[in-house]
């Protein structure tokens, strides 16, 4: 059966039909029966923590270093805790919002992206052909080498002297993408940031007008996390970003902070930064870091983008209103590769 409704396009919205099947779209009326919805390029959360996504009902409400610091109750909790499982219930959480592409951010070394492998396993993640794709960043363990080829650095104040280095060396020997927190809890030095020649960088609250341009000169990516921020009185700097030019991404963070839900992303989007069109915040939803990806799939240096559509509930008759509306909700996901 076909799918049928205001069908999102690179100029907005027009009148169209989807074949889940064939993968096929066009405008006007579907040629067949049909279900009716808004038709959407599925979402891409652009930075996960899928490890801790189960610790959320005992986080307490702590201060973001005793949450997530080095030695804060995540890492704690981690310690003792299923994290295939807690992996496998983020990513039935992100597959229920029309998610097609993770970029998870992995700790403990080689154990933690087996982790990951388990964990997708039990969601059902990577089973079948179209399965939505998982891209993993790794993190080096007790002085071992970068597991992987993709490598996600915490804070430049929480990694030993010149381990973020080693790392970056690591990953980009193996082809692989260079991501790194940056001045997400206080301002850090965007001349020691810049010696790491990320691809990357996620959160940035506190970075400076002159950062920020500097970053958007250097031609680095930026995911923003506005929900998991939030909880800690913090907001990214979305608007300068997009003035700049610079390669957004959206990302809900740390599983245990919130949902992986990319529609309540979206929505507390729309109200933390009014002044950004909701026609530009839904292309970040379905299209963020696109040409961060785009230039590490020419150099096969990633997993493919993600295709497909999904299909979301209407609630109203202006389709881009509807996206936005809290009775809105993922009906049906089909998902492929580029």
């Amino acid at each position: 059966m076909h799918w049928a409704g205001p069908l999102f396009t690179q100029s907005g919205f027009i009148d169209g039909w989807f074949d889940p099947d064939r993968g096929e779209e066009g405008e006007g009326a579907p040629p067949g029966d049909a279900l009716e919805g808004l038709i959407l390029p599925p979402f891409r959360n652009c930075h996960t923590h899928l490890g801790d996504t189960l610790a959320r009902d005992g986080a307490p409400d702590a201060s973001l270093a005793e949450l997530v610091g080095p030695d804060g109750f995540k890492h704690r909790w981690l310690e003792e805790a299923d994290i295939a499982a807690s992996i496998a219930a983020g990513l039935c959480e992100a597959a229920a919002s029309g998610t097609a592409l993770l970029l998870d951010f992995r700790e403990g070394g080689e154990a933690g992206l087996a982790q990951l492998a388990q964990g997708a396993a039990n969601a059902g993640w990577g089973v079948e052909e179209g399965a939505p794709q998982v891209v993993p960043f790794g993190r080096a363990a007790g002085g071992r080498p970068l597991p992987g080829r993709h490598v996600g650095l915490p804070g430049l104040t929480d990694m030993p002297v010149g381990a973020g280095h080693r790392m970056a060396l690591e990953a980009r020997a193996a082809e692989g993408l260079v991501a790194l927190h940056f001045s997400e809890g206080e301002r850090e030095s965007v001349e020691r940031m810049l010696e790491l020649e990320p691809d990357l960088l996620v959160h940035l609250c506190h970075a400076t007008e002159e950062d920020l341009r500097s970053i958007a000169d250097a031609g680095i990516g930026v995911v923003i996390c506005p929900r998991s921020n939030a909880r800690f009185g913090l907001r990214p700097p979305l608007e300068e970003l997009l003035a700049l030019g610079v390669d957004v991404g959206l990302g809900t963070d740390n599983g245990m902070l919130c949902t992986l839900d990319m529609l309540a992303e979206l929505r507390f989007c729309r109200e933390t930064f009014p002044n950004v069109a909701p026609g530009t915040l839904l292309r970040i939803a379905c299209g963020g870091l696109d040409e961060t990806l785009k230039k590490a799939v020419k150099c096969d240096r990633s997993s493919p983008l993600p295709a497909g559509r999904i299909l979301v509930s209407q609630h109203g008759p202006d389709p881009l209103e509807a996206v936005f509306d809290p009775q809105a909700k993922v009906l049906e996901m089909r998902s492929g590769c580029e």
